[in-house]
């Protein structure tokens, strides 16, 4: 398994998927759907909330990056900030149930991986038995997760973007760009790791939180280049599936029939659930490759109950 590139690791999740056709269906009706559902409910939420905080027309101004600001929002009108402070609570409610549903989607795909290379029966009743637990550890690591990409993103980011508004400047903007690859490609590696880290909270014991995070690290040398051209790949296809969603559904930028419009959010719809399993079952795939390349054993959490024998069944269960 050690052997697989970018179109193996397809391959390989292609056939998981096709040969338990039946497991992923039930996992996807009963958490990939709503957690899709939840993503483009926000879209439409967050659109209709923010054009009644904002007057939208006769308001933008270009700022020196061509960036458009509203420059009519006043929070000392009290329609404003009413619209303001449901967009909040909006936010609020939103990521609670994204935050049970990830994770629920999370332990039993990976689950369901692992116990196909482990020759284990597996079923959809026993997928969810498994969350309770290791529900905690799981939580933890998307926590810290959470935290290391908002330090990044928004703190490290707010202040770059600070900093770089004086540099796109004459010569200085050379420096700027570099600047930018450089962000940029930090926030690629920190992806990867804290998506490779939630497997590793799911399937090694007692490893979570920051543990997963250095163990997902340690675990992506040498395919770092496969995993980031998966992230890369499906990063593209998730951003083209909201930007048609938004501009021909939400906004309606061609006036389009209403039924144009639902068949099109439908069909955003579904390749959105698709798009979540398949990522899912993705990064899981790289965990064993991973785990393969740098010639470590498939050592299972022991609140799988995985015995010893299943987990030297994993290696000889794994594609070469």
């Amino acid at each position: 398994m050690k052997l697989l590139g970018f179109c193996g690791i397809l391959k390989e999740t292609f056939k998981l998927i096709f040969s338990h056709k039946k497991l992923f269906t039930q996992i996807t009706l009963a958490f990939i759907i709503p957690l899709s559902l939840i993503f483009q409910a926000n879209i439409i939420t967050s659109h209709l909330l923010i054009s009644k905080i904002f007057e939208e027309k006769d308001s933008l101004e270009p700022t020196d990056f061509n960036i458009y600001k509203y420059s009519n929002l006043k929070f000392s009108n009290l329609k404003s900030f009413k619209w303001a402070a449901y967009w909040v609570l909006s936010q609020i409610a939103y990521y609670i149930p994204i935050l049970i549903l990830s994770l629920l989607c999370t332990s039993t795909v990976v689950y369901s991986v692992f116990c196909n290379y482990s020759a284990k029966d597996v079923t959809f009743r026993k997928t969810i038995a498994i969350v309770p637990k290791i529900w905690k550890q799981v939580l933890c690591t998307f926590l810290v997760s959470f935290g290391i990409v908002f330090l990044y993103e928004y703190v490290l980011g707010a202040i770059l973007a600070f900093i770089l508004g004086f540099l796109f400047k004459g010569f200085t903007t050379i420096i700027a760009v570099v600047i930018l690859i450089l962000y940029l490609a930090g926030s690629i590696y920190i992806t990867v790791i804290w998506h490779l880290g939630i497997v590793v909270s799911v399937l090694e014991q007692n490893v979570y939180g920051i543990k997963a995070i250095k163990k997902s690290k340690n675990l992506v040398k040498g395919k770092y280049g496969v995993a980031v051209g998966m992230l890369l790949v499906f990063s593209v296809c998730s951003v083209a599936i909201d930007a048609v969603f938004q501009n021909f559904v939400v906004r309606d930028d061609l006036s389009l029939d209403w039924g144009i419009r639902i068949g099109i959010g439908i069909f955003c719809f579904i390749l959105l659930l698709l798009l979540i399993l398949f990522g899912l079952v993705v990064q899981t795939v790289i965990y064993f490759v991973c785990k393969s390349y740098l010639n470590e054993d498939f050592a299972a959490n022991s609140a799988m109950n995985a015995p010893q024998q299943k987990v030297t069944a994993v290696q000889e269960q794994l594609p070469v």
